[in-house]
């Protein structure tokens, strides 16, 4: 009778890991009644773990940061987050603000052809330069101020009331749409400090009623609609829930982490499960699982393992980046490891294809569980294609 072993992926823990085993059994046991399947459950012996119960984290247990790391300036930085992502989402906000155009005095240029022609001549500025230079971003300014002032939500700001009050509110724009150009380039290496310098210099260099500036009564009003449409993304708030993100987030990346430093523990539960099932073998692993699998079964010799079955794995991945443990790129699979089948959804944005890298020795199947990224991911277990293809392929 052949077992199939269950090798579970990165991240699960109980009751987790025995909701997926069930789900298993119950698909295969309406294809293959003939077929037993037995657990290998790493994460629990062998899987990470917050060994000293937390103390690398600052503030672990309390829901707060540590003490002294209070941060009065967390709005600001809440703020920055959000121009980050959309640099005229301050301007779009402050527009709306002004009501109707102001009206001019006769031969009156509008406020807007002043600040778009000033802002235009920025790069001039010598210090402004050299602020800019500093903070990483001098390279992509001039385009990213180009960028602001010819876009709509930038023109219908530059035209309305609230312009000349709020030349800060500019200067963020043209420093958050360099950032954003800067980063699409690579990590982009911004000290708030340089920032904040670099804001300060466009902001003086800017026509505009500087009584009003730099977070008037509706800029704050601004920040306060910006804080609360950013909700859980805010990295305040993270801050705050910092406990609690590190105990959902820490086993899933643990588990890689560990398995890429010190990986012999995972394999070697895997290996211990396969000496305690009934032949013939196969494994039926999933993501981390089937990293740790393929791994075992290149490094030792397990003839009682007929099949390798990886579902959503990233193992191909790793090998043509040179960093699977077990196998240098270029380098082929051993005679010994046995028929691999990988199984991925073109939706599963962790699942890889191993075919053009191992020409003969893997087959990639695809299957569609219908599911967006991540649930793509975990959505195998509920697909009958999976169950199907192993009725047909199991021993």
């Amino acid at each position: 009778m052949t077992t199939v072993l269950f090798v579970h992926g990165t991240g699960v823990r109980e009751p987790g890991y025995s909701g997926s085993l069930e789900r298993i059994r119950e698909g295969l046991a309406a294809v293959r009644p003939d077929v037993t399947v037995a657990p290998c459950h790493w994460g629990g012996s062998a899987g990470s773990a917050l060994r000293a119960d937390g103390l690398s984290v600052p503030g672990y247990g309390t829901g707060r940061a540590a003490p002294g790391e209070e941060d009065p300036e967390a709005g600001d930085v809440e703020f920055w987050g959000l121009l980050y992502v959309d640099p005229l989402l301050e301007l779009r906000l402050l527009a709306p603000e002004s009501g109707a155009r102001a009206e001019l005095a006769p031969g009156a240029a509008p406020a807007g052809e002043a600040l778009t022609a000033a802002a235009l001549a920025l790069a001039r500025d010598e210090v402004l330069r050299g602020l800019l230079d500093a903070a990483g971003i001098g390279g992509e300014f001039a385009a990213a101020v180009a960028a602001v002032v010819t876009s709509p939500d930038g023109r219908d700001f530059l035209r309305s009331p609230a312009a000349p009050g709020e030349p800060d509110a500019l200067a963020r724009a043209f420093v958050a749409e360099a950032v954003r150009r800067t980063a699409a380039r690579g990590p982009a290496a911004l000290d708030g400090t340089a920032r904040d310098a670099a804001v300060a210099r466009i902001a003086a260099l800017l026509p505009g009623d500087a009584a009003g500036s730099h977070r008037g009564p509706v800029t704050r009003r601004v920040g306060r609609l910006a804080g609360r449409l950013v909700l859980g993304l805010a990295s305040a708030q993270a801050v705050r829930r910092r406990s609690a993100l590190t105990d959902a987030a820490h086993p899933a990346a643990g588990d890689v982490l560990l398995y890429l430093a010190r990986g012999e523990a995972i394999r070697e539960a895997v290996a211990a499960a396969v000496r305690a099932a009934r032949p013939p073998v196969v494994v039926l692993a999933h993501s981390l699982g089937g990293i740790a699998s393929l791994d075992l079964l290149v490094l030792r010799e397990l003839p009682e393992v007929r099949l390798l079955v990886t579902v959503g794995s990233q193992a191909p991945f790793l090998y043509e980046l040179g960093a699977l443990p077990s196998l240098e790129y270029g380098a082929p699979l051993p005679a010994h490891v046995p028929p691999w089948i990988n199984v991925y959804d073109r939706r599963d944005l962790l699942s890889y294809v191993g075919a053009g890298l191992f020409p003969g020795r893997v087959r990639d199947v695809a299957v569609d569980g219908r599911q967006p990224f991540p649930m793509a991911h975990s959505a195998y277990w509920g697909n009958p294609e999976l169950y199907r293809l192993l009725a047909a392929e199991l021993p």
